[in-house]
């Protein structure tokens, strides 16, 4: 067996490399910026009032002081000349200051008399304008790789770029084997159950930024899975789930094998997900899944979600660690690492391991908001004592 972090360095070892695709501004949201953008423009492209009122031609203005009212300039129009010493312009929020002006006085702040303006009060010493180039600089620069959010999206649009370059979404196959599953919907027999994995897989990677497909259920015989496996073949990243282990009817490997892939691990030393593998199979990686639904979706977590990030140029490892105390005394933990469901309070600032552990109960993950992370043979924690956690997103 390898640890936990052994195996995710050689699953990055084998995944493929990541093509770059140009889309539209619209469709970005959540892709993975490629290549770096370059402003256009400033921002703003000139000064611009930021209140409505009265521009001025005067550094030092005092309370008292009066000017000509010569024009008026909005949004989207032009005063024609340099703004004189005496003078004032009525202005709008976002309009272009006049040459010559330094300074806006709120409207609050004014009287009007005839074509006269006079400031009836001065509190601050904010003159109002938005600087040419405030916000960014022609040519200033936004990095990638970086995931983009609608923030992003504003910013580069208001950089005048209608188009960037992201990274492709990984395609994932999802093929899920054995005789005793069925797809929701249908009516197991007394021997068969629903199956569930892939669904919660599907989902998972959907949110990580994957493109995955789930394909039908490949049956323990190496015939179904050599046919299931043919539509996978092309893929970024084929995900098998069950006959991970050393059945009888565990074929996947075998069937893996003939096929062509080049095995580059297999057993981890955790709880759960112990027979996950991983391989190369022509420019696909692979990796075999534990069939248990919490262990292969705990796997997911721990393998899947990093590798997708690893392949788009982000963060390799998404586990998010922060150190709480614990609710509860919890044992020595044996030789591999432990992931236990969990639920942290923010209320108490306290974390709860639960006292079922079962890779099989489905009912006690979808209720828990974190793994407790047991390190290989680490000693007994007291209630209040920190445990290294894992937040679920």
């Amino acid at each position: 067996m390898i640890s936990v972090d052994e195996a995710l360095k050689k699953i990055f070892e084998i995944l493929p490399r990541n093509d770059k695709e140009k889309i539209s501004l619209l469709d970005a949201c959540g892709r993975v910026l490629a290549e770096d953008i370059l402003a256009k423009n400033d921002q703003p492209p000139f000064s611009a009032s930021a209140m409505d009122g009265y521009v001025i031609s005067d550094p030092a203005p005092k309370l008292g002081s009066s000017y000509k009212l010569v024009g008026e300039v909005s949004a989207g129009s032009t005063f024609s000349r340099v703004l004189r010493n005496g003078e004032a312009v009525r202005i709008f929020t976002g309009a272009p200051v006049p040459i010559g002006g330094t300074r806006v006085i709120i409207q609050e702040n004014m009287i009007i008399k005839c074509d006269t303006v006079i400031i009836n009060k001065l509190n601050s010493n904010e003159t109002f304008i938005r600087k040419k180039g405030s916000d960014f600089k022609l040519g200033q620069k936004f990095e990638s790789p970086k995931e983009l959010n609608p923030f992003h999206l504003s910013l580069i649009a208001s950089m005048n770029s209608s188009e960037v370059t992201v990274y492709k979404k990984p395609t994932v196959a999802i093929i899920s084997t054995g005789d005793e599953l069925v797809i929701p919907g249908e009516k197991p027999s007394n021997s068969q159950i629903i199956s569930s994995n892939s669904f919660g897989i599907y989902a998972r990677l959907v949110l990580a930024g994957a493109a995955p497909r789930v394909l039908p259920i490949a049956k323990d015989s190496e015939n179904s899975l050599k046919s299931i496996l043919e539509l996978a073949m092309g893929s970024d990243i084929i995900v098998t789930v069950g006959g991970a282990s050393v059945g009888d009817y565990d074929l996947v490997k075998k069937a893996l094998k003939t096929a062509g892939m080049k095995l580059k691990f297999e057993k981890v030393a955790m709880r759960p997900g112990k027979p996950l593998f991983a391989g190369k199979l022509n420019k696909s990686a692979v990796i075999g899944l534990p069939g248990n639904p919490v262990s292969s979706l705990i796997c997911t977590e721990i393998f899947l979600v990093p590798a997708i990030n690893y392949f788009l140029n982000l963060i390799s490892d998404s586990r998010k660690i922060v150190h709480i105390k614990s609710s509860k005394t919890i044992n020595k933990n044996g030789p591999r690492e432990h992931y236990m469901r969990a639920n942290y309070d923010p209320l108490t600032n306290l974390v709860h391991v639960e006292d079922r552990q079962d890779s099989s109960l489905l009912n006690v993950l979808a209720n828990s908001n974190s793994l407790v992370v047991r390190e290989p043979n680490a000693p007994k924690i007291k209630a209040g004592q920190l445990v290294p956690t894992m937040l679920l997103n």
